[in-house]
């Protein structure tokens, strides 16, 4: 892609509209220092520093919306606790529009706690319930939906499998999309691909595209086939299969499928890296891009992703930057 044609297209990210529903969550961080072993069991003394606070999950896709200047809303869950409050207020200070969340005393917000020593992760804590949403909160989600989805450009499905994302909601959001004639971009888990028929494009790793297809996805000449499964199985449009450090595929019906390599660059945190590329496939197609070009904007957002610790989102100037970084390395004028 030529950076005419690139600034172009994120020229127009400015304009667009995404509404994000699913799980969202609360990244919480605790940084800190390691200088001894413990006298109780052989593990690390992390000796706290600070504690940190990102929205995570759903709310990470809808944060990279902004970080790339288009407009999100998310319709999601929160419990009635502290943690929902500060996953609030960091909704709020990244600018994402959160009246579509609905509060329930009974589900706790879901809270990933990472500990860091020395930049590098030691620990994680997951507290959440991942039981389905009860048949109350899905209809209370769907109005939400319903009262946002007008306004909107594309609706983006992000399923982390804690429990909003039931068969039913996802019915009922996709019959409102068609109605609405919004596209709809997601990235489901394989427990309930099944439920996600019709849409414009999905997204999994590779790990999730191995469990959907049964393939084994090691060797590239698999991915053909893989891609084709997972267009069938989506109704889609278009799939990408994210490679970690090979790249992405793209794949669309009747056409050769593309690989998309990835930059050769250090790798610093690949966490919340399949929430930047599909933010940003979904804001490029929006935009006018053909699916090419939308998964080209992906895999510079995800090599951005990967360059900054920790869950956070990328930045419109950040992909740019990326895309000027690539050519100087094909044209080897930067030494890595």
């Amino acid at each position: 892609m030529e950076r005419d044609r690139l600034q172009a297209l994120l020229g127009q990210f400015t304009d667009k509209r995404v509404l994000v529903v699913g799980d969202c969550m609360l990244d919480e961080y605790l940084w800190g220092r390691v200088n001894r072993i413990s006298p109780e069991a052989p593990v690390m003394v992390v000796e706290q520093e600070r504690t940190t606070y990102a929205a995570g999950g759903a709310s990470n896709a809808a944060a990279n919306i902004v970080a790339m200047e288009g407009r999100a809303s998310i319709v999601a869950v929160i419990g009635d606790d502290p943690m929902g409050k500060l996953l609030q207020e960091q909704l709020d200070a990244v600018g994402v529009r959160r009246h579509g969340l609905a509060v329930y005393p009974q589900r706790p917000t879901t809270v990933k706690t990472r500990i860091i020593a020395h930049n590098q992760q030691v620990v994680r804590v997951d507290r959440e319930d991942r039981t389905p949403a009860s048949a109350e909160v899905g209809r209370e989600l769907i109005e939400r939906v319903r009262s946002e989805i007008e306004v909107a450009d594309a609706v983006l499905l992000s399923d982390y499998s804690k429990g909003v994302l039931t068969e039913d909601v996802v019915a009922q959001v996709l019959e409102l999309a068609r109605a609405a004639e919004k596209p709809v971009f997601a990235n489901p888990k394989p427990a309930s691909i099944a439920s996600y028929r019709g849409l414009s494009l999905v997204s999994l790793n590779q790990s999730e595209a191995e469990a959907v297809t049964g393939l084994s996805l090691f060797e590239l000449d698999v991915l053909d086939e893989a891609g084709r499964r997972l267009l069938r199985l989506c109704d889609a449009e278009a799939a990408i299969i994210t490679l970690g450090g090979r790249g992405l595929a793209l794949f669309e019906a009747g056409r050769p499928w593309q690989h998309l390599p990835v930059l050769p660059l250090e790798v610093y945190d690949p966490c919340g890296c399949g929430d930047s590329a599909i933010a940003a496939a979904t804001l490029a197609r929006v935009s006018g891009a053909d699916w090419v070009e939308a998964a080209t904007v992906a895999n510079l957002a995800g090599n951005a992703k990967v360059r900054k610790l920790g869950v956070v989102p990328v930045t419109r100037k950040e992909v740019e930057g990326m895309w000027a970084m690539s050519h100087s390395l094909s044209n080897g004028k930067v030494r890595v």
